[in-house]
C-alpha cells in the first residue's frame, strides 16, 4: 500500500485522518487503540496529546477513557 498521505501542520485544525497520528503523520494500526498503543512508544506524540488533552478539558462534559 502507498503511503502518499501528506499530513498537515502541527498547528493545523483541519487534521481528520484517524489512519495517521494527528501529531507526527505515522500511520496507525488503527485509529482508536492503534493510536493509544502508539503513543505508549512515541514519547513526543504522548506529550503533545496531554497538552492537547489539557487545552480541550473544559470543552468536555466528562473524562473519557483512552
Amino acid at each position: 500500500m502507498a503511503d502518499d498521505h501528506t499530513h498537515p501542520d502541527s498547528a493545523s485544525p483541519n487534521w481528520d485522518d484517524p489512519d495517521f497520528c494527528p501529531f507526527c503523520g505515522a500511520r496507525l494500526t488503527d485509529g482508536g487503540a492503534g493510536f493509544m498503543d502508539h503513543i505508549e512508544t512515541a514519547d513526543t506524540c504522548r506529550e503533545r496529546f496531554d497538552d492537547w488533552r489539557e487545552n480541550i478539558a473544559g470543552d468536555v462534559g466528562g473524562e473519557w477513557s483512552g
